[in-house]
């Protein structure tokens, strides 16, 4: 993180004033009411979002959709939404695991600086999320959630005038309850501006699918992968091993369970359309971190930074959108903040991390200035999760900080990562190096702590997130 960046927060306001002013004006805090893109290309000046629609799809890969160029026809609904929008190929997460990587989804900040970076930490007060924002901008809000992360103990919740945790068991046959609540909702909203936020579980592990879906997509197989979190947990610590087919049987599963949640899509998409929604809404897809089939050794996801678990999907649609467009220059979860408040033609939160995706891309200013991108995993489960990314448009340096082991990448001829060309670029890693330990030294607001019980203990040891 640069010095600029960390002087531009120094002169930053607190969540009530920022709220105040926005909502009221006065003062002098430096807000800016943006106008809908103006010649950006993106979208249509002329044309005002008046909803937002956020949907999180947990745990799914960028590169196993069609769009992004998966061959196998897992996600035709999602493909035609994103035929109709704008696609950003080369999204990074902030952190490989939902908590911290949703709460920084749903504020603009890294998790160094919204302080969740752990099952025992809740938002602070001081930090305003999305929701809140916008519920004091006289928008009616709603979240429908399929993980107890993102429930009211870690402070999520708050913005929302209803809320709704949708218990999921492991093993359970995903129905996507959160699709038929978020079908009611719509049905039922009426006049005036609205955020919803859907989260589905749908594509997490235990891998399970209807028989329809695993019927297209599953292939024979005479191993013993079956796709749970318990036998992954085995997996980990040691007690069995995994070879090529047995990752080629869980990308099936995988594949399955992504189709399945693709005909949901489909069904919200028609009643976006049906209602017209279409027309005043902005409508955002993306997911909180991919997962891992072996491409570095690993199943999962959490602990590592490599492109199967930190390239996510982001989608936008909305008034005027340009269909088809597809945007190379690297963004994070942390931009979809400013973003929408920019969409909507609200006052920009200048204290969030992320930046405006539109801004910048109007006629005449050609690129973006580049920018480093940061991704942080804290497991909670083991201390050597401890590890961070640094990247910019070409290379992505990974560091280890319990074992001090550095890595470095060249996406334009590596993009799998396979390659470690840190020892032939000393320079460059101790660049990296160098802006990370700037943007490490940067502090957030300290999140409280917050007390587990057994049976909530119980529960995130069967997902795989505790031992």
């Amino acid at each position: 993180m640069s010095m600029n960046a960390r002087e531009e927060r120094a002169g930053s306001v607190s969540r009530r004033e920022f709220l105040k002013r926005s909502l009221y004006g006065g003062g002098t805090v430096a807000l800016a009411t943006l106008a809908p893109f103006p010649g950006c290309g993106l979208f249509d000046s002329r044309r005002t979002a008046t909803n937002f629609i956020l949907i999180s799809i947990d745990t799914l890969r960028a590169d196993h959709l069609g769009c992004y160029g998966y061959p196998r026809s897992v996600s035709p609904a999602i493909d035609r939404f994103a035929a109709g929008g704008v696609l950003f190929e080369d999204v990074t997460s902030p952190a490989p695991w939902t908590l911290p990587a949703h709460t920084s989804m749903l504020t603009g900040l890294y998790p160094s600086r919204h302080g969740v970076k752990s099952l025992t930490q809740r938002l602070d007060d001081s930090v305003p999320t999305l929701a809140e924002i916008l519920a004091d901008h006289g928008f009616r809000t709603a979240a429908f959630v399929n993980c107890s992360h993102l429930n009211r103990k870690h402070g999520l919740h708050r913005g929302f005038d209803e809320f709704r945790y949708i218990f999921r068991s492991a093993g359970e046959i995903h129905p996507s309850r959160i699709g038929d609540l978020a079908l009611r909702w719509l049905d039922g909203a009426g006049g005036g501006r609205f955020f919803l936020f859907l989260h589905f579980y749908d594509v997490h592990s235990d891998y399970r699918s209807k028989e329809t879906y695993e019927k297209q997509f599953v292939r024979a197989y005479s191993g013993e992968a079956d796709g749970t979190t318990a036998q992954f947990k085995r997996f980990r610590d040691g007690e069995i091993v995994f070879g090529d087919d047995d990752a080629t049987h869980l990308v099936d599963l995988y594949d399955a369970q992504i189709r399945q949640i693709d005909d949901m899509m489909k069904r919200l998409f028609r009643k976006i359309d049906a209602t017209g929604r279409f027309d005043d809404t902005v409508v955002m897809i993306t997911s909180d971190h991919g997962e891992e089939f072996l491409e570095h050794g690993g199943v999962l996801h959490g602990r590592t930074h490599y492109r199967e678990v930190s390239r996510v999907p982001l989608l936008i649609r909305g008034p005027g959108a340009a269909g088809g467009a597809r945007i190379r220059e690297p963004a994070s979860l942390i931009d979809i903040v400013p973003t929408a408040l920019s969409n909507l033609e609200l006052p920009a939160y200048n204290d969030a991390d992320g930046i405006d995706l539109n801004a910048g891309r109007r006629r005449g200013h050609g690129r973006r200035k580049e920018r480093r991108l940061f991704a942080e995993a804290d497991h909670n489960n083991a201390v050597r999760d401890s590890r961070r990314l640094v990247r910019d448009r070409r290379f992505t340096c990974h560091v280890d900080l319990v074992t001090g082991t550095v890595r470095l990448f060249d996406l334009a001829r590596d993009p799998r990562e396979k390659n470690d060309i840190g020892a032939g670029h000393p320079e460059k890693v101790k660049y990296f190096q160098k802006e990370l330990e700037a943007f490490m030294d940067t502090k957030g607001a300290a999140a409280p702590e917050v007390e587990l019980s057994p049976a909530e203990i119980e529960r995130l040891k069967s997902l795989g997130y505790v031992k």
